[in-house]
């Protein structure tokens, strides 16, 4: 398993995941079922998925599928993707994904940014 997940709870609360190496949607899908889990026992609904330690990105159809499969389990849940400026693009593909089915998904480059967009509004 190359991904851990551990939860946040200072000033805001949310499940990060921190993927490394090369990614495969099993190993994906693996890590949001956990994260998953982890959000339900807190009763939160904020996810920060860290694809900075990745060394391959998964093919375009596999995050198309990824995506569009978990539509049900993603409803409820900010998801905040966050990926090197080599991977900006995967990331802009994963955004227009997320808004064609209704989950609430943005990408970005820099982690504070992906933080406050997450935690907005929470108190």
């Amino acid at each position: 398993m190359s991904f851990t997940i551990r939860t946040i709870n200072k000033f805001s609360k949310y499940v990060i995941v921190e993927h490394e190496g090369e990614l495969t949607r099993e190993e994906f899908e693996e890590a949001r079922a956990i994260a998953k889990v982890k959000l339900d026992e807190n009763r939160w609904s904020n996810l920060l998925v860290d694809l900075r330690g990745i060394v391959k990105g998964m093919p375009l159809a596999d995050v198309y599928y990824v995506i569009g499969s978990n539509v049900n389990v993603l409803q409820n849940v900010r998801i905040a993707l966050l990926f090197t400026p080599e991977l900006e693009t995967e990331g802009r593909f994963a955004e227009d994904v997320a808004a064609n089915r209704s989950v609430r998904l943005k990408s970005f480059i820099d982690y504070e940014r992906a933080v406050a967009w997450l935690t907005e509004g929470a108190t």
